[in-house]
């Protein structure tokens, strides 16, 4: 019965979600107001960005260098510069980009904002602080608006992610991931362990039915266990 409610709510959820998101949104969270462009990630209507800043509300940013992977409409960068990180956003979506870019200014906080696949336009440096609400499943990207959804059929995105990630972290690195129950967890895990990473869960959300949102801390074996 569970499943087919599932069901039946998303055949009404998606058409009527694809409907609103058709048009520029407003969106205000704790007084920080930002406008989300049509084919960016919307950071209400899907939880996995509000989950990631409940936490972060709980950390102490403050003169930490702090990279966003996929800022979507920039929201967890803005919020982070707001609590006076040291702040670079960076998407793949060029509409990402610009309504990253068109967010900060709206906030007038100073954000360092780049159109970067994954790591390849970064110069080489080490984060206090790696946030990442990365595409989970494994089908290739169409258009601007599926790179928020789609890793490519082979999980291209964790391949590439998981290949560089050692060189922009310390052991002091706090590097974390929202994921939902929903995609193939398994083979994400394969691929970072293949790699020298591995995930540690921090929170459970849960979202719609049994659906869950996951958010991980993710460490590197190389550093034979000093992360702090």
């Amino acid at each position: 019965m569970r499943r087919l409610l599932k069901k039946c709510a998303s055949i009404i959820l998606i058409p009527l979600t694809e409907w609103y998101l058709r048009k520029e949104r407003k969106y205000t969270l704790r007084g920080t107001a930002v406008t989300i462009m049509p084919g960016v990630f919307h950071p209400s209507i899907f939880h996995s960005t509000l989950f990631i800043l409940q936490y972060l509300d709980r950390q102490v940013l403050a003169k930490k260098s702090f990279l966003e992977l996929g800022s979507g409409t920039g929201l967890i960068s803005i919020m982070a510069a707001k609590a006076k990180a040291y702040v670079t956003a960076t998407d793949l979506s060029l509409q990402a980009i610009e309504n990253t870019r068109k967010n900060a200014k709206l906030n007038n906080v100073d954000i360092q904002i780049i159109h970067s696949d994954l790591f390849t336009s970064l110069d080489k440096k080490l984060f206090d602080w790696i946030v990442i609400n990365p595409p989970y499943y494994a089908k290739d990207p169409q258009n601007d608006k599926d790179l928020a959804w789609y890793c490519g059929a082979d999980f291209e995105y964790f391949q590439n992610l998981f290949g560089r990630l050692g060189e922009f972290i310390s052991p002091k690195t706090q590097v974390i991931m929202v994921l939902t129950k929903a995609c193939d967890l398994e083979k994400i895990f394969a691929i970072a362990k293949q790699a020298g990473f591995e995930f540690h869960l921090l929170a459970e959300n849960r979202v719609f039915f049994d659906e869950k949102d996951l958010l991980f801390q993710i460490t590197f074996t190389a550093f034979d266990g000093r992360q702090v």
